[in-house]
């Protein structure tokens, strides 16, 4: 069997079919041209494929329908739609149906092979990413951890920091997604230009446009100058969209079509601006029930799923407290030019039994504060802020660990003055995920 990458073309159309099929196995795929969805459906009951091109209407069996045979028969090739016909819903049920991606006729054929090199690209890349047993790394960019949830990440990073793939990273708040963000860029071609940042919450949904995409001057009161915006500020580089899912649903169709087509135009202009971006987006959030909810737009979610990163809690990472505490520990010391000193073994014991709600960003204000007050030869739990558990406790971990959270909250409301917006930063976490915690028992 040939090694190059297996690609089936489905299209009745010969004057689309045949130029596409010759132009595909010049450029060296293995490609099988077909006019049916009959004829798809067979060829792969009969044989193993990497893409399927599928025009959605075909004669008989339609492409949606194709889409769905697929899905039945567990064929796992990166799907691709055309259409002259379709609109952005049947493009959308097509990426319900397992689609990864879609182009309107016409299309440049440069288009579709650049959407076909870059899946090629993510397949390679996930299989990249599959268990080894080397020995694992402890560090990459910032990020320390020797347990399985992020020896993966760390895997993903450098199978996906090689492709042009749109990244989605998600996690709670204070997980470390844009330590990720930084790691995929620094490692990609794009290192040695713009890494551009944009906290989609702090922005002001009247200036998000602007902000984005640039304005010309006098698009709006006081613009009194052209402005680029922060995609065309990353031409070339990498666009961070942090807490995407805090963005406004108008200029999300914008979004979408500047990751689709690599062009905007500015607010208040004519002129269509082409940039070459590689999109990172992470959220805090699950998407889909945020698209469920009316909050997000489908077609974007699609577009920015192409292979999504889990960043793990730090209660999920047990095995990983002590060696980031210690991490955190040596570099604050050095930054603020302590001595260094170890953690003692109730300190050990108390972060152990921490649930950590606030995740890696709590541990490391923690580890800030116990640099700062630490008056002795070693870290103490009072340096911590927390208290040394009393005799004759019960043993049980899971409610050790919420007696830990529940006195880490009520200190963190205490020096707040019962401020629970600054109690919240304090903690590292937002004010809603306080409010859960407050209530989830009588207090």
């Amino acid at each position: 069997m040939s090694g190059r990458p297996k690609v089936l073309l489905v299209d009745d159309e010969p004057l689309m079919r045949i130029p596409l099929e010759d132009r595909l196995r010049s450029t060296g795929y293995d490609v099988l041209a077909v006019a049916t969805g009959e004829e798809a459906l067979a060829a792969m009951h009969d044989g193993r494929f990497d893409v399927v091109v599928v025009d959605l209407k075909l004669p008989g069996i339609d492409g949606l329908e194709v889409l769905r045979g697929m899905k039945r028969g567990g064929c796992d090739a990166d799907a691709i739609v055309i259409t002259a016909y379709g609109t952005i819903g049947a493009a959308v049920e097509a990426m319900k149906l397992g689609a990864r991606d879609f182009l309107t006729k016409p299309f440049e054929t440069a288009a579709l092979l650049s959407t076909i090199d870059r899946y090629l690209q993510v397949r390679a890349a996930s299989r990249e990413s599959a268990p080894s047993h080397d020995e694992p790394s402890q560090q990459t960019h910032g990020m320390v951890g020797r347990s399985a949830a992020m020896q993966r990440v760390f895997r993903l990073i450098d199978a996906v920091a090689r492709t042009n793939a749109t990244i989605i990273i998600q996690g709670e708040t204070g997980t470390g997604k844009e330590l990720v963000a930084n790691a995929i860029h620094a490692r990609s071609q794009r290192r040695d230009q713009p890494l551009i940042k944009v906290n989609c919450a702090a922005m002001p949904e009247a200036l998000v446009e602007s902000e984005l995409f640039g304005a010309e001057r006098g698009a709006f009161t006081g613009a009194d100058r052209r402005r680029k915006g922060r995609f065309e500020l990353a031409h070339g580089g990498t666009l961070f969209l942090d807490e995407i899912d805090e963005m406004p649903l108008l200029p999300q169709a914008k979004v979408l079509r500047a990751i689709q087509e690599g062009e905007f135009e500015r607010l208040g202009g004519a002129e269509t601006i082409r940039v070459d971006v590689r999109l990172i987006a992470a959220t805090k959030v699950d998407l889909r029930k945020k698209v469920e909810a009316g909050g997000f737009r489908e077609d974007l979610f699609y577009r920015l799923n192409v292979l999504p990163i889990e960043v793990p809690p730090l209660r999920a990472r047990e095995d990983d407290v002590i060696a980031l505490a210690e991490h955190f520990l040596a570099t604050l010391c050095a930054e603020f030019g302590r001595a260094p000193k170890p953690l003692a073994p109730s300190t050990v014991a108390w972060l152990r039994a921490h649930s950590f709600p606030g995740n890696v960003r709590e541990l490391k204000n923690l580890i800030a504060r116990a640099v700062t007050l630490c008056d002795g030869d070693s870290v103490r739990v009072e340096h911590l802020g927390g208290s040394q558990p009393g005799p004759g406790s019960s043993g049980d971990l899971a409610a050790a660990r919420r007696a830990a959270e529940d006195r880490r909250i009520e200190q963190a409301l205490e020096a707040a003055g019962g401020n629970k917006t600054l109690a919240a930063q304090m903690l590292g976490i937002s004010r809603k995920t306080l409010w859960e915690k407050l209530t989830r028992k009588p207090r």
